[in-house]
């Protein structure tokens, strides 16, 4: 009588930048213990947090200790922190979650099958929706647009919107000894660039299920720092085309972007 294989699932390591996020920290770390992912590493780079957020990790590392290192000590922002921790991933595959989204159910176990049957593929991304403070669903029509663009999966799409989820995207952790790590010092700017050197290795994967929830609210967007960001997103796509009309359409991505910020503001 043949016995069945047992599949082992790749290690995934996760790490969680957070500073002063007590508000929601919780969220994120149940949503990841929920998962009972089998094979699985947390790392907490908290920026020495004054909220009670220590307490916190505190609590999930206490009663998962196989599961969940972290350190609190001021550091010099989210990047390097992020950076840090991707250092020190023991995982196969490694993402980040900000310290407010959250996991979907079943989404590590998606991401770790896909991995585990496609040996090459060197990194994925799936579908994402947008929550509030309340944890409820919000822009809806944001949601569709960028998971259709998603489905579609063009570079030439990539250079005019960053329609990438970013908790929704895992990669090898090998790709670092080729493209390095994250650069920049602001949020989605970097992880932009991040998507487009990982795209000049090879095109994502794209697991189309809901894989996370980005936190979308006016305590975590700076109105006066938004127009500058938008810039340096913009210069991030001349990086990498010179194309007039893909970076005319950028422009209007970006204009679209600013109204949502005003229509959240006045939410």
């Amino acid at each position: 009588m043949s016995r069945k294989r047992k599949v082992i699932l790749p290690k995934i390591s996760i790490i969680i930048p957070s500073y002063n996020k007590s508000k929601y920290l919780t969220y994120t770390l149940q949503s990841i213990i929920d998962q009972k992912y089998p094979n699985l590493e947390v790392l907490i780079q908290d920026g020495g947090s004054t909220d009670g957020s220590v307490e916190i990790i505190k609590k999930f590392a206490k009663s998962n200790r196989k599961i969940i290192k972290w350190v609190s000590k001021k550091d010099d922002g989210q990047v390097k922190a992020i950076n840090q921790g991707l250092r020190k991933a023991s995982g196969e595959v490694v993402t980040f979650i900000n310290a407010d989204d959250v996991y979907k159910q079943d989404a590590l176990l998606r991401v770790g099958r896909y991995f585990q049957l496609n040996p090459n593929q060197l990194w994925l991304t799936g579908y994402g929706d947008i929550i509030n403070n309340s944890s409820q669903q919000t822009n809806f029509l944001v949601t569709k647009y960028k998971n259709a663009l998603i489905a579609k999966n063009h570079k030439l799409l990539l250079y005019m919107v960053n329609y990438i989820t970013q908790p929704s995207t895992f990669w090898r952790r090998k790709v670092h000894r080729k493209i390095g790590y994250l650069t920049g010092t602001k949020n989605y700017v970097m992880e932009y660039d991040f998507w487009l050197k990982l795209w000049g290795m090879q095109k994502p994967a794209i697991i189309k299920n809901y894989l996370a929830s980005f936190r979308l609210t006016s305590d975590n967007i700076s109105a006066t720092s938004f127009n500058s960001l938008l810039r340096l997103d913009y210069q991030i796509a001349e990086d990498y085309t010179n194309n007039p009309a893909i970076l005319f359409l950028h422009r209007i991505h970006n204009l679209s972007r600013v109204v949502l910020l005003r229509l959240l503001k006045n939410d």
